[in-house]
Parts: C-alpha cells; sequence; structure tokens
C-alpha cells in the first residue's frame, strides 16, 4: 500500500475514533463472556486505538529503513489487542494477566528498535521492576479467588489477613505502573531508550493501566485502608512536588518529558484516591488529556532529534530561528502540558483539585504547588529548546514533512476541541459514574443544582471512606 492510502486509511480510522471519543455518558454493558465495558474503558481503549495510528504515522523512519517492516506492525498488534483486553476484563485476574502481558511487546519495541546499547539495561530494569512489585497482588487476588470462588470485580470481597499492609503491598503494582515517586526509576530509563512509538505509548496509554486498575481495585479494598489513606495521599502528592523540581533540572528531554508524566500522574493518583466523583472524573480526564498531550512532546522530541542528534537542551536551543514551524507545534504542546485553556487537561485538573482538597484542606499547599511548577517546567522546555543561540547542530535540518504535521495535529485536535464534545461537557455539569463496573461509593455534586439537593449517593458501600 503506497503512502497516501496508508494516511488516509489512518485518518478514516481516526475519524471515527474522534466521532466515539465522547461517549462519557453510556452504562456499562456485557461484550462477551469475560469481556465488559463501562465509559471509562471505553474511552481508554479509543485512546489506546487512536494513539496506536499515530505511532504508526510517526515511525516514518522505522518503515524507511524497510526492515522487520512486518514484525514491527505485529508487535503494536499484538501491544493493542492486550491493552483492549486489559481494558475491557470483566475479571480482576485476567486484568491482571493482560496488565502484565502488555510488557512484552512494549519490551520487544525498546530491545528492536532502541536507539543504544543501554536498551538492554532498561529492558530488563522495566520488566523486573513492574513485574516483582506485582507480585503481591497476584498473590491477593489468588487468595480472594480461592476464598470466593470468583474473580469478577462486581462479586469480589477482597479481605486478606494482614489487613492494610497486604493490600497495600497488593496497591503496589499499580502504583509502580502509573507510578509514583521512589517507584518510578524504571520509567525514565525505558523512555530514554525507547524508540519513538515505545515512548508514545508507554506515557500514552501503559501508565494508565495503573490509573485504571487503581480504579478498579480500590473500591474493594477502601474499608481495610482508610488507616493508612494519608500516608499513601501525601507519599503521592508530595512525591509530585519533588519530581516536578526535579524537572527544572534536567538537561535530557526525553527524561523531562517522562519524569513531568511522573508529576502529573500524582495528581491522577490523587483524584482517584479521594473516592469523590469530582476526583474520579477529573482523574480521568486528565489521563485521557495526559495521554494526548504527552505523546505528542515525545513525537515532536523525536523530530528535533531526528535534525539535531541529541537530546540536550543545552544543544537544542534556538530551534526557533530555524525551524519555526515546529516552534508553534512546541508552544501547543507546552501550553496543553500546564494545563492551558482550552485542553481538556484544565477540566481534570480543575475537578481533581476539587476532589483533592474536599478530601482535606491540607492538600491545597502540594496540590498548588504542582500546578505551579506544572507551568514552570513546560515554560522550562519550550524556552529551552526554542531560544537562544543555536550551536548550529540544526543548519540544514530538513524541512517538516506533511506526515510530520498531520501526526502533531491529531494530538492537538482532540487535547484541545474534546471538551466541545456535548456529553463531556454534561459530564462536567452533572458528574456521571464513568466507573459502574467498580460498584464503588461516590459522592456526586451537582454544579448546577436546587438548595438542598446539590449532593447525591450513587451508592453505600463504603460510607465510611470519604469521612
Amino acid at each position: 500500500m503506497g503512502t497516501w492510502p496508508s494516511l488516509l486509511l489512518v485518518c478514516s480510522v481516526l475519524l471515527v475514533g474522534w466521532v466515539a471519543l465522547g461517549k462519557h455518558d453510556m452504562d456499562w454493558f456485557a461484550s462477551g463472556g469475560f469481556m465488559v465495558l463501562d465509559s471509562m474503558s471505553f474511552s481508554l481503549i479509543l485512546l489506546s486505538i487512536w494513539i496506536t495510528m499515530l505511532m504508526i504515522l510517526a515511525s516514518g523512519k522505522v518503515y524507511c529503513a524497510g526492515e522487520f517492516n512486518s514484525l514491527y506492525n505485529f508487535i503494536l498488534a499484538v501491544l493493542l489487542i492486550t491493552l483492549v483486553v486489559a481494558f475491557s476484563s470483566y475479571s480482576l485476574l485476567m486484568f491482571y494477566i493482560f496488565f502484565e502481558a502488555s510488557l512484552i511487546p512494549t519490551f520487544m519495541l525498546i530491545m528492536g528498535w532502541g536507539y543504544q546499547p543501554e536498551r538492554l539495561q532498561a529492558g530488563v530494569y522495566m520488566m523486573l521492576y513492574t513485574i516483582f512489585a506485582s507480585l503481591p497482588l497476584l498473590l491477593v487476588l489468588l487468595n480472594t479467588v480461592a476464598k470466593d470462588m470468583t474473580s469478577v470485580v462486581l462479586d469480589m470481597n477482597i479481605t486478606p489477613t494482614g489487613g492494610a499492609v497486604v493490600l497495600v503491598g497488593a496497591m503496589l503494582a499499580f502504583m509502580v505502573k502509573l507510578p509514583l515517586y521512589l517507584v518510578h526509576l524504571w520509567l525514565p530509563k525505558a523512555h530514554v531508550e525507547a524508540p519513538v512509538a515505545g515512548s508514545m505509548i508507554l506515557a500514552s496509554v501503559l501508565l494508565k493501566l495503573g490509573g485504571y486498575g487503581m480504579v478498579r481495585f480500590l473500591p474493594k479494598v477502601s474499608g481495610c485502608m482508610s488507616s493508612t489513606s494519608w500516608v499513601l495521599m501525601s507519599w503521592g502528592l508530595l512525591g509530585g512536588v519533588y519530581v516536578s523540581v526535579v524537572c527544572l533540572r534536567q538537561v535530557d528531554v526525553k527524561v523531562l518529558i517522562a519524569l513531568s508524566s511522573v508529576a502529573h500522574m500524582a495528581m491522577v493518583f490523587g483524584g482517584i484516591f479521594t473516592m469523590t466523583s469530582w476526583g474520579l472524573n477529573g482523574a480521568v480526564l486528565v489521563m485521557m488529556g495526559h495521554g494526548f498531550c504527552s505523546s505528542g512532546l515525545f513525537c515532536i522530541a523525536n523530530m528535533s532529534y531526528e535534525r539535531s542528534g541529541t537530546r540536550s537542551l543545552l544543544v537544542m536551543k534556538g530551534s526557533q530561528a530555524i525551524l519555526p514551524v515546529l516552534t508553534l507545534w512546541w508552544f501547543l504542546l507546552a501550553a496543553a502540558n500546564m494545563a492551558a485553556p482550552p485542553s481538556i487537561n484544565l477540566l481534570g485538573e480543575i475537578h481533581s483539585i476539587l476532589g483533592v482538597v474536599r478530601w482535606s484542606y491540607f492538600n491545597m499547599l502540594p496540590v498548588a504547588a504542582l500546578v505551579f511548577f506544572a507551568a514552570a517546567y513546560s515554560l522550562y522546555l519550550y524556552v529551552s529548546t526554542q531560544h537562544g543561540k543555536s550551536p548550529g547542530v540544526l543548519l540544514g535540518a530538513k524541512p517538516v514533512s506533511p506526515r510530520e504535521h498531520l501526526t502533531l495535529l491529531l494530538h492537538w485536535v482532540p487535547l484541545n476541541f474534546l471538551v466541545v464534545k456535548f456529553s463531556v461537557l454534561q459530564m462536567l455539569i452533572c458528574p456521571s459514574s464513568l466507573y459502574k463496573m467498580s460498584a464503588c461509593e461516590v459522592e456526586e455534586e451537582l454544579l448546577f443544582g436546587h438548595l438542598g439537593q446539590s449532593t447525591l449517593t450513587l451508592s453505600t458501600l463504603y460510607s465510611n471512606w470519604t469521612t
């Protein structure tokens, strides 16, 4: 198939995904014996399909080389299938299997198409870090399945012997995947050594497996974890603040973008951990917005790397005078990364902040620091790459191709125009349940409602969690 028919096919698939991407208000329904969809899983599946198509568009250098293209496409297809099954699994045990299986094609991408010999160390580091952190979760799930004879999300009653300590160990699998500070060390290594497609899918979708798993798992154990809730919330938010400060000291553009993902996921963790409708809806919106934004940043960073031959911000500076078209895209994506309007990141962060601050007013300080430093390191990224005196590494760089413009445009459009979908606006005015499979207790607050009717209770399973 030629170049333009391929682009037409990709655009057709993306158009279908865009039309369906705003369906946040549908109920969950069974699509098979072991697969179930609700609005959150449906949105993340569409995000996976969208990013996979953009990975194909961004991998022009791989296809131009003409070696192992069939294997490359096969790995991308297998990765997409594992993600779709993981996001639609009705069983927590099956979710765990595909949660771990998604590491295999990612590892193959890093090993086969990585840029440097250190990719072996990065791949092994990622595999060992995530697999060993997931073992406590596997033990808890097997114990629960043996006791209740079911692994269905709605029917499980996870109360293992050992109480909160065991459950925090089980949550560690999702914290590493998200990741939180102190368990994030595998992420910068994996991003630095991964090809552009590996970085795009890793930042945009694979990290969301951790957040998705927490939304499914946390309601089942919230009653046992109330004694440790302050510790975990402090870990997430303060760790995010520290990583945000570390971002301001980075000189490698891919490491900076990778660490900024850790800071954004701290806000997602806080929103999920509140178990309120504002917090959970905000976390889902931030995950969706971060999926488009981080993938776009890694994509444009790779374009600059291919032209300059370096990832160093000290050498890459001054691009504005040589490639002004890329400067526009750098600005738009950096603005979205700091949650500037009209990006969906802004609405997601507002909702998450409302949920986190309502959970405890002491959270106002770390949340304010997260918002401030997000703007600081985004501006630092933009200024360091575009301004200053260029050392000349970009002289004679090839112009930006239509394929590259299309790739960046298809990152930016849903990031900024998804908010105008009517169903998203409806969800923001009256937050609806995106997580019906979890059967969790959340407080749903109306933005515009009658006096005395501003709070609705979806269920009463865990009434003590938010008190």
